[in-house]
């Protein structure tokens, strides 16, 4: 018995050992299936919450990346990331989504999961396409209609046929992109996809609209919109506002153009996508540009540069700045326009935009046009035409003959000009036709909408009006036959006499214009006489002001030695005439240099700029003071480093020292102090001069150095100064290539402080 026992004991063992591995193998896989359909769901949820808000998206896309990579699911990891890629790319994160695209790619590749390979192809061209890469952005959709078409993904092959259809657009092919639209909408409707089918719907429109077909361009706009309206899907909603609002634009109804782009702008910035709000403000701004509100126009623009930027959308971009160059264009500033024409045509170019080149190469041309560079200009308007042609852009075909046409005839080649009207005025033919076609089309759309009675009415009174305008015209011509023979008539009896006023005027112009030329060269003389005068006038002002210090000081000193000779003592009597000597010598030294400059400024003199030691200079200008410090016991204080050197006119120099320093020992009381320091600031010195003085109020600070107001300042030793040594003081400083300030000094006094540029430039 034990032994029967012991072996359903190990029986039973075994069956555990057997069930357990099968039963976590079980368990497992209904986890993972578990797992599965969460993931399915979330990115279900990530597609509908797209519709309204992008943020609630990207949380349950994130949400679905953690599921996968927990459960192990390579498919459902790749399916996440090109979720979270494609709300990246809608939020203007376009290197962080194409991150995501490349890693789903990768994966996709090692694992051979063909529809991701497909998927993640179709959002990487689009990141090329959005950054101007055209020719890279197209051989990726080609190659994922391609892996569609093999595994049969009517889906993506839809999606990848619309792409490649933008693709064709962008570069101009606009009949094959047509074809590629029809494909993709046929594809769509089969499998009951309608918002894809009015995404679609409204490239094909856009294509239209280009080829000027308005009435089928409106068509696909009005479908995509009905069947967008039913739904909350914001994204189409906002673009086929947008592209309703292109196609009223395009038939002169600027503000039913403008109540659709605001739509689609309050659509966009709800999902704030960078990309759409771009291409809003651009529209916006071209409307305000058709009803010539160019300030308001300028503002959208920069507003779609600003977007375009963000996220380096370079369609948009050139765009922007092909907008703002026209803006600047019709305001005349040429130079802005060409700065961004220069800009948007390089982007444009590298990245084989054609139709931004062309559109970019128009503008340019009228801008050298305007700015006169004749030779530029011919060059813009030709690779227009290069362009235009290339991205079947008739319009500007006619644009930029037109521009040529301009160029030549300037240059007065009239033979060149007249080719190029002769071709402008064939391309005009085509532009007519275009433009019939285009009224053809707003008829159309006239009917389509129950506007055929109101037509008609419009023809018929256009009719009448018609019929009353050429019995008008044929009274007109027979008045104009009745009025010719009298007008023959009388033309025998007044010819001999207009003959003889024809000889007396011609004189009397012969006279007039000699008088004209004569009051001319007077009028030349008096500006050049009343100029001299101001010259004169100056140049004594400046002689007269600065002299008057140096002799008021030799005034008293002299004075002083008259009255007290027989009472000073013999050492101050020697000291005294030390000084009348010193003080002569200074103002025959002053004297010398005030005639030196009044020469230089009559001849127009530039002054001689060379480097000079800033200490000896101070040093110089401030001796003459010594006696007059010395008198009324103040101290000079000069901390002046003796390498600093300066690019200066040394005269001009020292007369703004002895100004300044003039000045302020007239304010400075005795036993004051005058302070003249020095800084280095980069690549120029700051000399300030300031005293310990009574100060200037603080309403004259702001007129102090104005040449237009006079103002009389009296020392405390009842000097008397014109108020015209800071204005010298103020020229002679900008003709050093310095300024001149009031500095507040909060210890009492006054602080003068002005620049001189350094001998030895500091690199920064």
């Amino acid at each position: 018995m034990r032994t029967s026992g012991q072996l359903i004991g190990l029986f039973g063992v075994f069956v555990l050992c057997t069930l357990i591995p099968a039963c976590q193998k079980t368990t497992q896989e209904a986890l993972q299936i578990h797992s599965t359909g969460e993931i399915s769901q979330l990115l279900a949820n990530n597609t509908d919450s797209a519709s309204i808000s992008l943020l609630p998206s990207f949380e349950a896309a994130k949400k679905a990346l953690a599921l996968s990579q927990s459960s192990g699911n390579d498919t459902m990891i790749i399916q996440s990331w090109l979720a979270l890629g494609s709300n990246l790319r809608l939020r203007g994160k376009n290197d962080e989504a194409f991150a995501m695209f490349q890693n789903a790619m990768q994966l996709s590749e090692k694992i051979g999961y063909a529809r991701g390979q497909c998927r993640s192809l179709i959002e990487i061209g689009t990141i090329y396409y959005i950054r101007g890469q055209y020719a890279k952005s197209g051989e990726l959709f080609q190659k994922a209609l391609k892996i569609a078409q093999q595994n049969k993904y009517s889906g993506l092959e839809a999606s990848a046929h619309n792409y490649v259809g933008k693709y064709l657009h962008t570069t101009g092919n606009f009949e094959e992109s047509v074809l590629s639209y029809k494909r993709a909408i046929d594809i769509y409707k089969t499998n009951g996809n309608l918002l894809q089918t009015a995404s679609v719907l409204l490239s094909l429109g856009k294509t239209y609209n280009n080829d000027g077909n308005l009435y089928m361009a409106l068509r696909c706009y009005l479908d995509a919109y009905n069947t967008c309206e039913k739904t909350n899907d914001y994204i189409n909603l906002a673009d086929v506002c947008n592209h309703l609002g292109t196609i009223y634009l395009s038939l002169d109804q600027p503000e039913k153009s403008m109540e659709f782009h605001r739509k689609a702008l309050e659509y966009r910035l709800v999902l704030k996508t960078p990309e759409g709000l771009a291409n809003s403000y651009n529209n916006i701004g071209k409307v305000f540009l058709v009803k010539n509100e160019t300030d308001s126009a300028r503002l959208y623009f920069l507003k779609a540069l600003s977007n375009c930027e963000q996220i380096q959308y370079i369609k948009g971009k050139v765009k922007a700045l092909n907008n703002l160059g026209k803006v600047s264009n019709l305001e005349s500033d040429f130079h802005t326009a060409k700065r961004y024409l220069l800009q948007s045509l390089d982007i444009a170019a590298k990245s084989g935009y054609d139709s931004g080149v062309a559109e970019a190469s128009l503008e340019l041309g009228k801008a050298y046009f305007g700015l006169n560079l004749i030779d530029s200009a011919k060059q813009s308007y030709s690779l227009c035409l290069e362009k235009a042609k290339s991205a079947n852009l008739t319009q500007l075909d006619h644009d930029g003959y037109w521009g040529l046409y301009q160029c030549y005839l300037s240059q007065h080649d009239f033979s060149k000009s007249l080719e190029y009207y002769i071709q402008y005025a064939q391309s005009e033919k085509k532009t007519i036709q275009a433009e019939d076609n285009h009224r053809l089309s707003e008829l159309r759309i006239s009917f389509e909408t129950e506007k055929k009675e109101k037509d008609n009415e419009v023809l018929r009174k256009e009719n009448e009006l018609k019929e009353m305008t050429i019995l008008h015209k044929n009274a007109l011509i027979g008045m104009f036959i009745i009025a010719l023979a009298f007008t023959i008539a009388f033309m025998f009896m007044f010819y001999f006499r207009f003959e003889n006023k024809k000889k007396a005027n011609k004189r009397l112009e012969q006279l007039n214009n000699q008088i004209t030329i004569q009051n001319i060269e007077l009028g030349k003389l008096n500006k050049e006489l009343e100029k001299a005068n101001q010259e004169k006038d100056k140049i004594f002002s400046i002689i007269t002001h600065e002299l008057r210090n140096p002799l008021f000081w030799f005034k008293n000193l002299t004075e002083m030695l008259s009255l007290k000779y027989s009472t000073m003592p013999k050492e101050k009597v020697h000291k005294t005439l030390g000084a009348l000597d010193e003080s002569a010598k200074n103002a025959f030294h002053l004297m010398d240099n005030l005639l030196h400059w009044s020469r230089s400024r009559l001849n127009r003199i530039t002054p001689v700029i060379s480097e000079h030691s800033l200490e000896k200079l101070v040093n110089e200008s401030s001796r003459m003071y010594d006696t007059i410090l010395k008198q009324k016991n103040i101290q000079l204080i000069i901390n002046i480093s003796g390498d600093s050197m300066i690019k200066a006119d040394a005269d001009l120099f020292m007369c703004i020292i002895r100004n300044l320093v003039s000045n302020a020992i007239k304010f400075t009381p005795e036993n004051g102090i005058i302070e003249i320091n020095s800084d280095r600031e980069r690549n120029q010195y700051i000399i300030s001069v300031s005293d310990s003085g009574i100060g200037i109020e603080q309403k004259f600070k702001k007129s102090i150095f104005n040449t237009e107001v006079n103002s009389v300042s009296v020392g405390l030793l009842n000097e008397k100064g014109s108020g015209f040594g800071l204005k010298l003081c103020k020229e002679f400083v900008k003709m050093n290539r310095g300024k001149i300030w009031i500095e507040d000094n909060t210890d009492g006094g006054s602080c003068f402080c002005f620049t001189v540029p350094s001998a030895n430039a500091i690199n920064l």
